[in-house]
């Protein structure tokens, strides 16, 4: 019996990474990936075009190894809407996923899930009024994953059968290379993701943003062995991915900038939220830029250290993860980093003035 159940168990494990693997979204900087955040955020700045990327690495202390998310997204404003103060966006993004795990056995037979999203979509933009101080976004997105493993050694039904009726077995050597679904590789898809944003510039120094989204919405059921197929026949409706934020931004007399922000997510079973304090100071030596610092809390893992600056057009930011949660016994106090960069991009035409004739004077 006790053996039924640690088999059944380690099914269940390989279920639940194989499902959820392609909703990775999972980042403390979570304004720096606009795209992906939410599809309504494609085309909502001024200028031709805006590209970025940010760079996820977690859980260091893991023994089956860190966790790596980098995610790259373009976007623009692309045409005039059905009114002159409207307009339309376009929004594409990529992320490459690496989540690392284990069953029980040594250390040289971990193993490496892969995921690679790619996302594409359209954005509306409703101003509220003729100056575009308040506007109502809508935006509607779709994607597909590649779900796929690397590292020499994987674990099988067979191996991890064979060590539950023999624990001297080393699990996953009996089976190397081994994967129960064709060409060691699934493409899967995502479904549709809709989202709404409200972008409120409240005065020259005062701005507010706030927005939902709905993942994975579709009417189609899909092999609940997608990535790794045991045999079974049965199939499942991906749940529903829910993800909300908000942001003020407020200039104080003396230069001293405040940005307040919140997010949360949420999909069955499990969700995560931070909330964020950001202060930033400008400087005129030796550039025009704005420096930010700030601290977060996400109650699932724990404190947030966020650094940033802005150069003109240009943003970096960092970030540091710090576990105060039951998670430091397995993966000790470094929880996460990221790095980001973002870029607007503005070209600007050059006037034509129409050509004056002068007159000479008789």
């Amino acid at each position: 019996m006790i053996k039924k159940i640690l088999f059944a168990f380690f099914l269940w494990l390989f279920y639940i990474n194989s499902s959820f693997a392609q909703d990775s979204y999972h980042y403390t900087y979570f304004d720096m990936t606009q795209v992906a955040l939410n599809p309504a955020l494609s085309g909502s700045f001024e200028g031709t075009a805006r590209v970025g990327g940010l760079f996820r690495e977690q859980d260091f202390g893991m023994e089956s190894g860190q966790f790596r998310s980098p995610i790259l997204f373009a976007d623009a404003p692309l045409i005039r809407g059905f009114r002159k103060q409207d307009w339309v966006g376009f929004g594409i993004a990529f992320q490459y996923d690496e989540q690392a795990f284990s069953f029980y056995g040594p250390s040289e037979y971990h193993n490496t899930m892969v995921t690679t999203t790619s996302i594409g979509g359209l954005s509306y933009h409703l101003a509220l009024d003729k100056k575009r101080k308040n506007v109502l976004s809508f935006g509607f997105q779709s994607g597909n994953a590649s779900v796929s493993f690397k590292d020499i050694y994987l674990v099988t039904p067979e191996s991890i059968q064979d060590y539950i009726d023999n624990p001297s077995t080393e699990i996953g050597k009996s089976y190397p290379n081994e994967l129960p679904f064709n060409k060691n590789k699934k493409s899967i898809n995502l479904g549709y993701t809709i989202g709404t944003v409200f972008t409120s510039n409240i005065s020259q120094t005062d701005n507010f943003q706030a927005g939902v989204s709905v993942s994975n919405v579709s009417f189609k059921k899909y092999n609940s062995y997608s990535v790794i197929n045991f045999g079974g026949a049965s199939v499942y409706k991906r749940p529903l991915r829910f993800s909300a934020f908000g942001m003020y931004k407020t200039e104080l007399a003396n230069g001293l900038i405040l940005k307040p922000r919140v997010f949360f997510q949420y999909m069955q079973p499990s969700w995560e939220a931070s909330i964020q304090g950001l202060a930033g100071l400008k400087l005129k030596k030796p550039v025009d830029m704005i420096l930010y610092g700030g601290l977060g809390y996400n109650p699932v893992n724990g404190m947030q250290f966020l650094l940033g600056a802005d150069v003109k057009d240009l943003r970096i930011v960092y970030s540091f993860d710090l576990n105060l949660s039951d998670k430091t016994v397995v993966s000790g106090p470094a929880g996460a980093f990221e790095l980001g960069v973002s870029y607007i991009i503005k070209v600007y035409k050059k006037p034509k003035p129409d050509p004056v004739l002068f007159c000479p004077q008789i």
